[in-house]
């Protein structure tokens, strides 16, 4: 064994600190990501609060066809729509394309972009009408025309969109029927 000159338990007592430091250290490293709107968006003097510039991109090929944030199917192709990061859902926004005077209004029905700098993804569809698919990213100026909702959502927290028509049409079913039973069940009692 080796001679210490520690007492006995400091040991156990430094192992313990250092377990602690650690844990409070990853703790720390998952308290919740916080994403800004944008390092670089500005607006200018005479702007109102729903106007705002920036860099816009587009997305397309490999996300057409799958679902967006807003649960709807992304149609890259034929959908006027955007990513925005907080805007809410079936937002209408008018995307000017600073550079050529050029614009388009699209929806928001996803979440994003997720790089810095950036304040919107487009639809390609939405892209060629500002004309700026060969360039990739432009500068822009984003104007609300007319702000959207938050989508209701179901029990497991799926937007209430996401599902089919006719989905619940067994549960107003079983309401109904337990409407009509009462019914029956106030008239026997008189």
């Amino acid at each position: 064994m080796w001679w210490t000159s520690e007492p006995v338990g400091s040991s156990r007592r430094r192992h313990q600190g250092a377990f602690v430091l650690c844990l409070l250290v990853l703790l720390s490293a998952c308290g919740g990501k916080q994403v800004p709107l944008s390092s670089s968006p500005r607006t200018s003097p005479s702007a109102s609060a729903s106007e705002v510039e920036g860099l816009a991109s587009y997305y397309a090929e490999p996300y057409h066809g799958r679902r967006t944030a807003s649960g709807e199917v992304f149609d890259t192709y034929e959908a006027l729509t955007a990513a925005h990061r907080t805007l809410p859902f079936h937002t209408v926004v008018r995307v000017q394309n600073t550079s050529n005077g050029k614009a388009v209004e699209v929806r928001i029905n996803d979440r994003g972009p997720f790089i810095d700098g950036r304040i919107i993804d487009l639809s390609l569809r939405a892209a060629r009408e500002i004309d700026m698919v060969r360039t990739g990213v432009t500068r822009v100026k984003l104007t609300i025309i007319r702000q959207g909702t938050v989508p209701r959502r179901t029990a497991s927290g799926a937007p209430l969109e996401a599902f089919p028509d006719g989905a619940f049409e067994k549960v107003h079913a079983a309401d109904d029927l337990v409407v009509s039973l009462d019914s029956v069940d106030a008239r026997a009692a008189q």
